[in-house]
């Protein structure tokens, strides 16, 4: 046998020796790497379901391990963490249905890890949102012990955190924000969040959050039901006053008043979840389509219903309520301003001058 063929049959021993090993790399190494995650997701679990907009994140980073992480939600970069601790917390918004959330971890310019949940915020003013898909579930953070979290956070309540329940004890010259804090919340050093609100639930504003949320429920924390029964220990005026009307709203006949109500915090006035118009037509849909009123009935232009100033609250814009009431009225159709009829109502703007 030649040389020369004899350098040909090493060259094949050793690529075939290589090609051997880098298969045995894949099948024992590899993947006991990739199932390591550089960080560590402690908080939220993949595929839960929430119910309102604020979604609380906690991740375990060691040491050294990565320069940045970087949070999407729905392709949308909404934080940038440069981690100095071994735990980060931080608090997301939720969009209504199934959000998916990427943490992606850089080490310099380079990607190291990539972790992914996904996270259902369910709704009940929409209807295809008031079910979880069916691989979802709820998942209530304060069943467990979350020993990591203990480090840095009081997981138990202190007694600042019950207050007496009434309007007066929510009153600005009995609380402050700054007093709140001082004392020392336990709610509020993971929930802070909801205080970035430009409007803040009473309750929520002074963080007295468990004249709301119950510590001896199941699940833990959780608010009894109907929710209503807790909106009135301190709405006494509004329960005296709907209960005595004839026609009322469906969510406030079943004790759902967190249909409409953000209970803690919204972008909105009077804490509603949408804007007005927007709120109404979510479950009204067919108000919607700009025919409401004379173009239901006969076949001409609808009746605005936005984008108009309303004549008789100066300065404000149309809405629905403009003529209806949203809770309760002694009116069909639960009209507003007191009238008995739909001509009634129709003259509280179109009288003769």
């Amino acid at each position: 046998m030649r040389i020369s063929d004899l350098r040909e049959i090493n060259k094949f021993i050793v690529f075939f020796l290589i090609a051997a090993l880098s298969v045995v790399n894949q099948l024992f190494v590899l993947p006991a790497e990739a199932e390591q995650e550089i960080f560590t997701v402690y908080y939220p679990p993949d595929k839960i379901v929430m119910e309102f907009d604020i979604l609380g994140i906690s991740l375990g980073v060691p040491e050294g391990s990565v320069d940045l992480i970087r949070v999407n939600v729905n392709n949308k970069e909404v934080a940038n963490i440069n981690p100095d601790q071994e735990y980060e917390c931080l608090s997301v918004p939720l969009e209504t249905g199934i959000n998916t959330i990427e943490f992606i971890a850089m080490k310099g310019d380079r990607v190291v890890d990539c972790v992914i949940r996904e996270v259902f915020r369910r709704s009940d003013l929409i209807s295809k949102y008031m079910d979880a898909p069916p691989d979802f579930k709820k998942d209530y953070f304060h069943m467990e012990e979350h020993l990591q979290c203990t480090k840095c956070h009081a997981l138990k309540p202190g007694v600042y955190d019950k207050k007496p329940i009434g309007p007066a004890a929510f009153s600005a010259e009995t609380f402050d924000s700054q007093t709140v804090i001082a004392a020392g919340s336990t709610c509020y050093s993971c929930h802070n969040k909801i205080a970035s609100y430009p409007y803040v639930h009473d309750p929520a504003f002074v963080w007295s959050c468990l004249s709301c949320h119950d510590p001896q429920t199941e699940p833990k924390y959780s608010v009894k039901k109907p929710a209503a029964e807790i909106c009135f220990n301190c709405h006494i005026e509004q329960k005296k006053d709907w209960s005595a009307k004839k026609f009322i709203h469906g969510p406030v006949n079943t004790g759902k008043c967190a249909i409409c109500h953000s209970p803690h915090a919204s972008d909105n006035p009077f804490n509603l979840f949408k804007p007005t118009w927007d709120l109404c037509v979510s479950c009204h849909f067919e108000k919607g389509n700009g025919r409401h009123v004379l173009g239901e009935s006969f076949s001409t232009e609808g009746h605005p219903t936005r984008g108009r100033q309303d004549p008789i609250k100066i300065g404000k814009e149309l809405t629905c309520v403009g003529c209806h009431n949203p809770h309760a009225s002694n009116s069909p159709h639960l009209w507003a301003l007191n009238v008995q009829s739909f001509l009634e109502l129709c003259k509280k703007c179109h009288y003769d001058k």
